[in-house]
């Protein structure tokens, strides 16, 4: 319960400051000078930040522009509530990339695979970051080592025991993609014996002899694969706060709202850890 308490006050200075950041960069479009408190509740802080987002972003409702040719000018209407949810989105992904990149180095120092593509590839096909982390470093430590070395396919697809491999890149990077598509296009469905489609959870392909495609043929001949998996997701997650971040980039805008949002009562945040995403 404590180590919970402490990720939780972690968490919530993390995102005050990330808030607060954002308040000032509004704050000083405006050109107004704000008198520097300092709070020791992190609650406080981040009920001001929010506030002082939101009162000053009204006031900066139209933009105008000319065209190229100078014929016309335009004045698009700016949604507070829009443009401050697209702005907390944005720094929860920087948060991510930064960790993300963080660990890619501690594991292979020399690898060249780009963690801005990689969280930008897994938020696309909505699929778990750890999940790739797991089996990118357990396959060829991100593209610096075993087959990997030459062919620059990082969980190395269209590799085969006793086969030369089939597929080859010319950067890490680029293998990023046809792994993605495979993994949700092949590996998270069943067929059934009448032709249905069953849609899987990633978590499925990790339980025991469970990471296998829709014919049944398993990613990886290696008895305890997914054994591993586990370990490295598990590793990965006490390590670092990917999973927490991507759990709230999951939130519709809404729940961002509801949960970010300046109220009269203080944020729970013990209720946001928990909650199902």
């Amino acid at each position: 319960m404590r180590k919970l308490k402490k990720q939780i006050k972690q968490e919530a200075e993390q995102v005050s400051e990330a808030l607060i950041s954002i308040a000032e960069r509004f704050v000083s479009l405006l050109n107004v000078r704000l008198p520097k408190v300092k709070f020791r509740n992190p609650h406080y802080v981040l009920k001001t930040a929010l506030v002082i987002l939101l009162l000053f972003v009204n006031s900066v409702t139209t933009t105008s522009y000319n065209d190229n040719k100078g014929a016309s000018a335009m004045t698009n209407q700016i949604n507070p509530l829009d443009l401050y949810v697209s702005e907390v989105r944005d720094r929860f992904e920087e948060r991510i990339i930064k960790e993300v990149e963080t660990y890619i180095k501690k594991m292979a120092p020399e690898s060249k695979l780009s963690a801005d593509l990689l969280v930008e590839k897994c938020l696309e096909y909505n699929t778990d970051i750890i999940f790739v982390l797991a089996q990118g470093v357990l396959e060829s430590h991100f593209g610096t080592k075993g087959l990997a070395e030459k062919t620059n396919s990082v969980w190395n697809v269209g590799a085969y025991d006793g086969q030369k491999p089939r597929n080859w890149y010319d950067s890490p990077d680029e293998s990023l993609e046809p792994y993605l598509k495979l993994v949700n296009e092949k590996y998270l469905i069943n067929i059934t014996a009448q032709g249905d489609t069953i849609y899987k959870d990633l978590y499925h392909l990790v339980e025991d002899r469970g990471y296998t495609n829709y014919a049944g043929k398993r990613f990886a001949s290696a008895r305890g694969y997914e054994n591993a998996m586990r370990k490295f997701m598990v590793r990965i997650d006490m390590e670092t706060s990917i999973g927490f971040y991507q759990n709230v980039l999951s939130l519709s805008n809404e729940e961002l709202l509801a949960y970010f949002a300046p109220r009269r009562e203080s944020l729970d945040y013990r209720q946001f850890q928990t909650m199902n995403f």
